[in-house]
């Protein structure tokens, strides 16, 4: 009975002095494995060095994006300008090749006009000539009655008298005919300096588009996460609220002072006219890009189809803004305001005002967008409101 205690005993202790040892050597390895105090700073350091290296990086990309908008608003004014006077001279070559048209008309005229008094006046000529001065002497010689003299007397002069006439219409006639011919010659010279001028032009504007082209290609290549458009936009959302509540207050101010009141919108919900024809690509409050939405509607639109103000109002505001382009803003009265973005070009300064129906500007795609579209949208005591409650029905 005590030899199998004490094996008991024995292997008890046993078992205690391994768990022992066990336990010890586990921490021996434990503190031989645990990194040192140098180490730890070193891996600090190492943590540190790349989260300065990623957010020298962002600031860089930062900055070129920044570089890259204030190209691409360079590059989209001097498109708009350039896009401005190319349709001016259109016009005028419309106007002088109607005023070409006109001044040919004329002269196909004055030069049948010219024609027939020719003939008249060597129709005359040509009697006088054949009746001679033969009657009038005999009259004279042979002392005819006087009522003959008298009338043939009266014959003669009228026949002077209409023969001058003819001549000085023909000589009238002949002055505007030549006239007509140097404003027909300096008509053609405009025409041909304005084709050329228009050329040049059309040549300049292909140029910039291109140029406009390569800056929007590195600009979307820089903004090509997701998470930096989203940025992006938001801070063309902040950039648009603060130019809102600033520049356009201020302007909004300064015409009360100087201009005739303004209704507002009040009694035109559901009944203002669309700036402009074409499809709804995002209604407002649609989703835009991750929270974001919407705060307008953009439509449709051709590259420089004329933009029409919805109501009377005042051009508060009209110049470039970074994700919105070329936009133009009216004010309304009683805190009403329309922003028309996206825009070509420009037709109106700030100041001016305009009535419903006006052309404001050209639709376009600046601002870097990829289509042409017109970004409209309506606010009321600084708030967004819906557009589709307020234009007409179609």
């Amino acid at each position: 009975m005590i030899a199998p205690l004490l094996t008991s005993i024995r292997c008890a202790a046993t078992r205690r002095s391994f768990s022992l040892n066990a336990s010890i050597f586990a921490g021996v390895l434990l503190l031989l494995s645990a990194p040192s105090a140098a180490d730890n700073q070193q891996q600090l350091d190492e943590v540190e060095a790349q989260l300065a290296q990623r957010q020298s990086q962002a600031a860089s990309q930062k900055q070129n994006i920044e570089q890259l908008q204030q190209d691409l608003k360079k590059q989209e004014v001097a498109i708009a300008n350039s896009s401005s006077q190319l349709r001016q001279t259109n016009n005028l070559l419309s106007q002088l090749g109607q005023r070409q048209s006109e001044l040919e008309q004329q002269q196909q005229q004055l030069q049948a006009q010219l024609s027939e008094q020719q003939q008249r006046l060597a129709e005359q000529i040509q009697g006088a000539y054949q009746q001679g001065h033969s009657d009038y002497l005999k009259m004279l010689l042979n002392q005819q009655q006087g009522s003959d003299l008298e009338r043939m007397l009266s014959y003669y002069h009228y026949l002077s008298k209409a023969r001058a006439e003819a001549m000085e219409a023909l000589r009238e006639s002949q002055l505007q005919l030549a006239e007509l011919s140097d404003e027909l010659e300096r008509n053609r010279e405009e025409l041909v300096s304005q084709q050329q001028q228009q050329k040049q032009q059309q040549q300049q504007l292909a140029k910039q588009q291109e140029q406009r082209k390569q800056r929007l290609a590195k600009l979307r290549e820089a903004l090509s996460g997701e998470e930096a458009q989203i940025e992006q936009l938001q801070i063309a959302q902040q950039h648009l609220k603060n130019i809102i509540t600033q520049e356009v207050e201020a302007q909004q101010r300064e015409l009360e002072r100087s201009s005739a009141p303004l209704d507002g919108l009040a009694k035109s919900k559901g009944k203002l006219p669309w700036p402009i024809k074409g499809r709804v690509l995002h209604s407002y409050n649609s989703p835009n890009r991750g929270q974001t939405r919407w705060q307008g509607m953009v439509i449709d639109s051709h590259p420089g189809t004329a933009v029409k103000a919805v109501a009377e109002g005042n051009v508060v505001f009209a110049d470039w803004l970074r994700g919105y382009g070329l936009v133009i803003v009216l004010d309304h009265g009683d805190e009403y305001l329309s922003l028309y973005g996206y825009n070509q070009s420009l037709t109106r300064e700030v100041g001016e005002r305009v009535k419903p129906g006006d052309t404001i500007a050209h639709a376009g795609n600046t601002g870097g967008q990829p289509t042409n579209s017109l970004f409209f949208q309506l606010r009321h005591h600084g708030n967004t409101l819906n557009p589709n409650q307020w234009l007409a029905r179609r």
